[in-house]
């Protein structure tokens, strides 16, 4: 049975009501939660509906995938908006309407889930939304109603613990439709914040980049952390010396979990490359040390890993997790130098 709402929340200090969006009296309260809208009639066939999915194709009439890992997972069509609209900023609060519909029956009866007015912040990194709508949202722009399928929805996470999402439970491992309206975005401009103002927001950031780390979402973490650590590198508009100092540690922070996050996405390169810049300024930082030394010991590169991890146990001694690589980078390095000498050997031989 589909369920239904008016109004909802997620932000702890959204239980004021929210305004009516009607085209008459944009400033007064309704007393009641809008209706949701109709729903096509059960027994559909989905063939035959203008959201046919089985017709979309990628770089085609506004359909894009977004999947995260494996391609057609899950899919967004975009209608034609204004020119002039833009996706809301990373952290914004956001206003939207949804419709869910099971699509598993290859029928499209009536929405799973049927709500209007429901209020989130984007990019918060805590589990308030289904991991789809946390990757669909922030493409949303207004001025139109996109559509987006899901090939098995709730494979990205499991489903916030609220009764609102909790009611689409029949539809997790399931063909789903969803259509999404984007009402109101309360976007910060960042190019006219305040130098404490881009320090809060940029706190805020790298805060939700932890969040996300700890859920495992790592491009999202580091999409995060790499935002914080660009916004904090010019102090054109912040004089104040405390606060300038409160800025390079945040900086400096992101940039180390930078890389922690392209460890883990096994981005090698990328890794040896944060490492650099941070090195450069602060060469017995253990951390870049030791994230550089680990890229390299994965890249086969082993000599220069062995350099890195030595300087690790010089700054920190009991560093155990480094004490095991140096000894595989030993190895790997002995290994690496018997088989040029044999290579060498062989050369001169012919």
């Amino acid at each position: 049975m589909g369920a239904s709402c008016g109004c909802f929340s997620f932000l702890e200090e959204a239980s004021k009501p929210v305004k009516s969006l009607g085209p008459d009296d944009k400033s007064s309260v309704p007393e009641a939660p809008a209706p949701a809208a109709s729903s096509p009639a059960a027994g559909v066939p989905v063939p035959s509906d203008p959201d046919d999915v089985t017709r979309w194709e990628v770089g085609k009439g506004g359909v894009t995938d977004l999947s995260p890992n494996v391609p057609g997972r899950l899919l967004l069509r975009s209608p034609e908006v204004p020119k002039e609209a833009t996706a809301p900023a990373d952290g914004a609060e956001v206003t939207f309407n949804i419709e869910v519909f099971d699509l598993s029956a290859r029928t499209r009866g009536p929405a799973a889930l049927s709500c209007q007015s429901l209020r989130a912040q984007l990019g918060s990194g805590e589990v308030r939304l289904p991991e789809e709508l946390e990757i669909i949202i922030p493409c949303l722009k207004p001025g139109g109603v996109f559509t987006a399928f899901c090939r098995s929805f709730g494979e990205l996470g499991a489903l916030p613990e609220t009764g609102l999402w909790q009611s689409l439970s029949s539809c997790m491992g399931k063909e789903v439709l969803m259509k999404l309206e984007l009402l109101e975005a309360q976007d910060l401009c960042l190019a006219t914040l305040e130098g404490h103002e881009r320090l809060e927001y940029a706190k805020g950031r790298k805060d939700a980049g932890g969040r996300y780390f700890k859920r495992g979402w790592f491009q999202a973490a580091l999409e995060r952390y790499s935002l914080t650590a660009e916004m904090l590198t010019h102090r054109d508009d912040i004089k104040d010396n405390s606060l300038w100092s409160q800025a390079q540690e945040v900086k400096s922070a992101c940039e180390l979990n930078a890389a922690a996050c392209l460890l883990k996405l096994e981005k090698w390169r990328d890794v040896e490359a944060v490492c650099n810049a941070i090195l450069r300024t602060n060469p017995a930082n253990e951390k870049a040390l030791f994230r550089r030394g680990k890229a390299l010991l994965a890249l086969g590169e082993a000599d220069r890993a062995e350099k890195d991890l030595k300087k690790v146990l010089e700054v920190n001694a009991g560093n155990s997790e480094a004490k095991h690589l140096l000894q595989q980078a030993r190895k790997e390095s002995k290994g690496t130098k018997r088989e040029r000498n044999v290579y060498a050997a062989m050369l001169q031989s012919e």
